[in-house]
Parts: structure tokens; sequence; C-alpha cells
């Protein structure tokens, strides 16, 4: 190749730009458009998972699974009816607040239950309106307990 007289060599490879040693770096555009927004991605996925409303929606299904947890351990339906009737109220009173919920109880109560969402059956409704406040009896029937807390669960997903 022939060189002008007044540029020699060195001046010319100064314009040049050098070669990389890895190959890698620096990040074309697109992969740095790429980079960010995998970056962006992850911290807002941290973001939700340290949100109030997925800490809330952890501790409730915490305290489910722990009912769940004693319930299939001793099985008493009382307990299981009563506790659960307690997890449920206060979802209800802070998701459709104290002056809607609070006073409600008996039959307001599951009425209120179906408005939002919950699928009980009679049997359910019977268990959460007078088991939960009656003392636990000596034979009790797990399958009635098991349809609740089915139920429950569904109620607190649509909720929670």
């Amino acid at each position: 190749m022939l060189l002008p007289p007044d540029l020699n060599r060195e001046e010319l490879l100064a314009y040049v730009r050098p070669l990389y040693p890895n190959g890698i770096f620096p990040l074309g555009s697109g992969w740095q458009i790429v980079f960010y927004a995998v970056l962006i991605g992850v911290a807002a996925g941290v973001l939700f998972y340290r949100s109030p409303y997925m800490k809330r929606r952890r501790e409730t299904f915490a305290a489910l699974n722990g009912l769940r947890c004693s319930f299939l351990k001793d099985g008493d339906v009382s307990v299981l009816a009563g506790d659960l009737s307690v997890l449920m109220r206060r979802v209800a009173l802070f998701r459709f607040g104290r002056e809607r919920t609070a006073g409600l109880n008996g039959q307001e109560w599951i009425d209120f239950l179906k408005q939002t969402g919950a699928d009980l059956n009679e049997q359910d409704q019977q268990l959460l309106a007078v088991r939960a406040y009656a003392p636990p009896f000596s034979e009790q029937d797990r399958t009635g307990g098991k349809h609740l807390l089915r139920s429950v669960q569904k109620w607190l997903e649509r909720n929670v």
C-alpha cells in the first residue's frame, strides 16, 4: 500500500480503533439494550416481590398452611373452622374496610362471604356459623374440614 509522503505508519495506526483482547466488550448498542432491559426486569421483580401486597399475601397463605397442617395433625374441625373464620375476617377487614365487615356475624357473615366470592356449601356454612364457636365433638368428620380448607383457599386467592 502506498502512503502519502507526509503521513507515516504510526500516525495512521493511531486513528484505527484498537482491538480488545476478549472481543466482547464494549457491548454493541443492541446488547446494551438487552442488558438494561433484563436489569430493569429483575429490579422490577425484586421490588414486586418485596411489596406490601406480596408480603401480606405470603403471610396470609403461610397462616392458611399452618392451619392446614395443624388440622391434618389433630383433626379438630371445630378449631379449624374457628381459626379459618378469624383468618377470613382479618382479610375481609383489610380488604373491604371496617365499616362494611366489622359488625357481621352469623348468617350475615356467610352472606357477605358468598357475595365476595366464597364457594361455600351447606356443610361449610354450618361449620363457619355454628361449629366455629362450639366445643369440639368427640367424633370428627375430616371431609368437611378438607372441603372448608379448599373453599377458604379459593376465597383467599380471590381477595388477597
